[in-house]
C-alpha cells in the first residue's frame, strides 16, 4: 500500500509540476562570410496551450520556411515596443479547442553585421538577437538542445562545456533564458583557468594572445563570486563560472548560466568603472528572472548594480562606494517611481534613472534600515527563490524583518 501511495504521489508530482519550454537549434556557420543558417524548433507544452503563437525574428534575417502541425501560418512586420524595432512576427494560429503540445520549426538563415563578426570571431549571442523568440518572453527559463556545425578549422565555445563534439560539430544543452543560447566561433581561442577547484572559472578569449589584465580579470572575478557565494548567494553558490571575451568592442553582459560576455578589448579591472561592470555582470547570476518588459527589471539591474557596491565595500573600498551611491542618489531625484514604471513611454536616460538608480537608492535605504544581517539575510532568500516579481520580493522582506518594513519599502517604491 505505501508503494502505491508514493508511486502516485510521484506520477502526481510529475504530471503537475510546471513544464518548460523546450528549444532545439541546428545552427550551421560560414565564418568566413559571416552567415549562417538556423533551424529552430520551439516545442510549448500542453499547459501552455494557446490558439494563438507569435515569434518575433530579427527582420534581417530571410526566413525559408515555418512548419508547425495543425497551424495557419502569416509573416508581417510590426514595430515591437520592448525592442523599440521592427519584428518579423512570425504568427500561427490553430483551432481554438487545439490545446495539445505545440511544435514550432522556423529555417531561416542571415549575415553578422560588424557588431557581432570580425575576422577572428562570430558571436551569437543573447544581444545578438539571431533567434526566435516569443515576445514579452525573452528571459523565459528554457531547456535546451544548441547543435554547431562549423568548418573543420573553427571550434565553438558556449556558456557551458559541449556535451558532444567531434570536428566541425559541437552540442551544447542546459537550461537559461531563451534569448541567452551561446555560441562563439573562432579558429582560436586561448583558455585561463583558476587554480582552485571551487569556484572554477575560466576565461576563453578569442583570437589572442593573452594578456596581464586577462589574468587580472580572472583574479578579480574569483574574489567577487567568492564574496558572492558568502553573502547574496549563499543558498545557492556558484560552482563554475565562464568569461567569454569575443573582442568584439561593444558592451559587456551575463547570463543566468553562470557565465557573461565582455566585448571589450581593454577591459582593465584595475579601473573603477570596469571592477564595478564585472562585479554586476556576474551577480545576475542570481539577479535576473525579473520581467525585462515592465518595472520588475529593478529586480535585475538594480540588485546587480547594488551588489556591485557591496562588493566594493567588502573590499575596503568605501570611498568608492559612497561616490557610486551619492552618484545614483543624485540621478534618482525627481525620477518616477519605481513601481508601475512603463518603460515603453520614456527614453532610455529615464529608465536608466528610475530601474537602475533609483532601484540601487531604495535598496542601500532598506540596507541602511535593516542592517547588515538582516539585509544580506533578504538578498540570499531572494536569491535563493529566483524572485522574478516585486510582490514576492516585498513578501520576502515581510518574512525576514516584518510587515513595517514591508509597507515602508513599498512605499518608498511607489514614491
Amino acid at each position: 500500500m505505501r508503494r502505491f501511495l508514493l508511486l502516485f504521489v510521484l506520477v502526481w508530482c510529475a504530471l503537475h509540476s510546471e513544464a518548460r519550454n523546450q528549444v532545439r537549434v541546428l545552427l550551421r556557420v560560414q565564418p568566413e562570410t559571416k552567415q549562417f543558417w538556423c533551424r529552430y524548433t520551439l516545442i510549448l507544452p500542453a499547459e501552455a496551450a494557446s490558439p494563438q503563437v507569435l515569434l518575433n525574428l530579427n527582420r534581417q534575417y530571410r526566413v525559408l520556411s515555418v512548419q508547425s502541425p495543425r497551424a495557419k501560418q502569416r509573416i508581417e512586420r510590426y514595430l515591437y515596443p520592448v525592442f523599440q524595432d521592427t519584428m518579423q512576427g512570425i504568427n500561427l494560429r490553430y483551432a481554438p479547442q487545439d490545446r495539445r503540445a505545440k511544435e514550432v520549426t522556423v529555417t531561416y538563415e542571415g549575415t553578422l553585421t560588424a557588431k557581432f563578426a570580425t575576422d577572428q570571431v562570430l558571436e551569437l549571442s543573447g544581444h545578438t538577437n539571431w533567434m526566435p523568440l516569443l515576445p514579452y518572453k525573452e528571459y523565459e527559463i528554457v531547456d535546451y538542445t544548441l547543435d554547431v556545425q562549423t568548418p573543420e578549422a573553427y571550434s565553438v565555445i558556449s556558456t557551458s562545456l559541449p556535451t558532444k563534439q567531434h570536428t566541425g560539430f559541437y552540442r551544447f544543452q542546459g537550461t537559461t533564458c531563451a534569448i541567452e543560447l551561446t555560441a562563439l566561433v573562432a579558429k582560436q581561442f586561448h583558455r585561463l583557468a583558476s587554480s582552485s577547484a571551487l569556484p572554477s572559472v575560466v576565461v576563453y578569449k578569442a583570437g589572442g594572445p593573452l594578456l596581464k589584465m586577462d589574468s587580472l580579470l580572472l583574479s578579480e572575478s574569483e574574489r567577487i563570486i567568492g564574496f558572492y557565494n558568502q553573502s547574496i548567494g549563499r543558498q545557492d553558490a556558484i560552482k563554475r563560472f565562464s568569461i567569454l571575451l569575443p573582442n568584439t568592442d561593444r558592451d559587456a553582459f551575463a547570463m543566468l548560466d553562470n557565465a557573461t560576455v565582455i566585448t571589450y578589448p581593454d577591459f582593465d579591472v584595475r579601473e573603477l568603472e570596469y571592477r564595478t561592470t564585472l562585479a554586476h555582470e556576474i551577480s545576475h547570476k542570481w539577479w535576473g528572472y525579473g520581467a525585462f518588459s515592465d518595472y520588475n527589471d529593478w529586480l535585475n539591474e538594480a540588485f546587480a548594480t547594488y551588489s556591485s557596491f557591496l562588493y566594493l565595500r567588502s573590499v575596503g573600498d568605501t570611498a568608492s562606494y559612497r561616490q557610486l551611491l551619492n552618484a545614483k542618489i543624485k540621478s534618482a531625484t525627481g525620477a518616477p517611481a519605481v513601481i508601475g514604471f512603463d518603460k515603453s513611454k520614456y527614453n532610455y536616460a529615464t529608465y536608466r534613472r528610475v530601474i537602475y538608480d533609483k532601484g540601487s537608492v531604495v535598496l542601500a535605504f532598506l540596507h541602511n534600515r535593516v542592517g547588515d544581517e538582516k539585509f544580506f539575510a533578504i538578498l540570499s532568500a531572494t536569491a535563493a527563490q529566483k524572485t522574478a516579481t516585486t510582490d514576492a520580493f516585498l513578501d520576502i522582506v515581510a518574512q525576514e524583518v516584518g510587515e513595517e518594513t514591508r509597507h515602508w519599502l513599498k512605499a518608498e517604491l511607489t514614491r
